[in-house]
């Protein structure tokens, strides 16, 4: 009884859905990146300013579009797909926190001990300017993992049924 109920389980769950997947190939790379249904996805279009986000609804690997908020996007019409945050965001932010944390703790300690030697000196100011644009810097340039299509690199849905 146990393994016509075994056959039985087995045989209904041949029917699931074929899993679809949307790579960022890049010309000189074997891997690639890889997204699912339901994953929420962050672009621009070509010719936007703007970056449009939202979960990926449903992948059209025979016309090669997504369906994102309800509407068809085609992925050649996507120019830049931002695909989080790196360590440098990290390093960054922890350096502007680093600087305003020195300045803040200088100016409280000049406030609090009475002490005229220990004053807010223009090191202190120069130390949280430094800590503070080179954390800024290292965000701007480091921070955002981006993918952007072009002559080497494309996006593409694949249907891995067999």
């Amino acid at each position: 009884m146990r393994l016509i109920t075994l056959l039985l389980i087995l045989c209904t769950c041949t029917c699931v859905r074929a899993q679809k997947v949307l790579l960022f190939e890049k010309l000189t790379s074997s891997s690639s990146d890889r997204m699912y249904e339901g994953e929420w996805l962050k672009f621009r279009l070509k010719g936007d300013k703007f970056y449009q986000e939202g979960p990926i609804r449903e992948m059209r690997p025979d016309i090669q579009a997504l369906v994102i908020n309800d509407r068809f996007v085609m992925l050649d019409e996507i120019e830049l797909v931002n695909r989080g945050k790196t360590f440098g965001a990290a390093a960054g932010y922890g350096l502007i926190t680093f600087g305003a944390g020195w300045s803040f703790w200088s100016l409280v300690g000049n406030a609090t001990d009475g002490d005229p030697l220990t004053k807010y000196e223009s090191r202190d100011l120069m130390i949280t300017l430094t800590t503070v644009g080179t954390g800024f810097l290292i965000n701007k340039i480091f921070g955002q993992r981006k993918f952007k299509t072009g002559k080497y690199r494309r996006l593409r849905v694949v249907d891995t049924s067999f």
